[in-house]
């Protein structure tokens, strides 16, 4: 069987590839955001392949029935794999967005030892590196744009995040939504994090955004175990004129274990 990376030290240590979706956001729930994947390798034939796909076969045949789940690999304990959807849509979006996620890990990731890959509406992860359960506020991707507003729009727009961190920590999925005039903000955990460390997720994701926007109009921050988003309906002050989610501009930003990136935009 092939040599594998010990699970305890695989990802202090990896080099994830990111793949950066540029363009306008709209409501194409299976587009592309990011994607990461360890530089620890399996054979094909190796009984660590298996594990694979039975977690992410697992995953697949889940997603139709649930926002979120986890298993484990029979044959080793240390192999798990999950998605979270967003709670709030249907089953059927749910499933066609795992799916394509499941896809993506398989072009994007093939034969490497972890993977994790958010498409708009559904996150998937899997690997030995001992994440599941564990909090992550590592940013890995985090975006601004749209019409420039001004302090009034701003002032809405703190409102509408503030009103996300202020939510009750939701039963089963994570999914929190909020608004103040014309600023509408969501924000959805991992379903593997308790309510305080889905909490903590969104108040380090609203904080984010709040420092690093400015007087945009849009803007979305993705950490390990959660994300958070604003958007302007227009009006106030504060529209939008590339559209309800338009964006102008995108950067990621690393840091601890992420830290070691190659970027590699990807067209729309």
């Amino acid at each position: 069987m092939a040599t594998r990376v010990a699970a305890a030290t695989l990802l202090p240590v990896l080099s994830l590839l990111l793949l950066l979706r540029t363009g306008s956001c709209s409501d194409d729930y299976s587009a592309f955001v990011y994607a990461g994947c360890s530089q620890g390798r399996y054979a094909a034939d190796s009984q660590y392949a298996s594990g694979v796909d039975s977690v992410l076969t697992s995953v697949a045949n889940s997603a139709p029935y649930a926002s979120s789940a986890n298993f484990t690999a029979p044959s080793d304990s240390s192999l798990v794999g999950l998605y979270q959807c967003r709670s709030d849509l249907p089953a059927s979006v749910c499933t066609g967005c795992v799916r394509s996620a499941i896809s993506r890990l398989s072009s994007l990731c093939a034969w490497s030892a972890g993977g994790a890959v958010q498409l708009r509406a559904c996150f998937v992860r899997y690997g030995n590196d001992s994440f599941l359960g564990k909090p992550d506020t590592t940013v890995l991707f985090k975006k601004c744009g749209g019409t420039p507003g001004d302090s009034g729009g701003v002032a809405m727009r703190d409102s509408a995040l503030g009103a996300l961190v202020a939510a009750a920590a939701p039963e089963g999925g994570g999914y929190r939504a909020g608004g103040s005039g014309a600023v509408q903000a969501m924000s959805q955990c991992v379903g593997d994090l308790g309510a305080k460390a889905c909490s903590d997720c969104v108040s380090a994701a609203t904080t984010q955004l709040k420092a690093g926007c400015g007087y945009a109009t849009a803007g979305e921050v993705y950490l390990g175990k959660c994300y958070a988003r604003f958007w302007a309906n227009g009006g106030g002050g504060f529209s939008s004129g590339a559209g309800r989610h338009g964006f102008g501009l995108g950067h990621a930003v690393a840091t601890g274990f992420f830290a070691s990136l190659a970027y590699v935009s990807l067209a729309t």
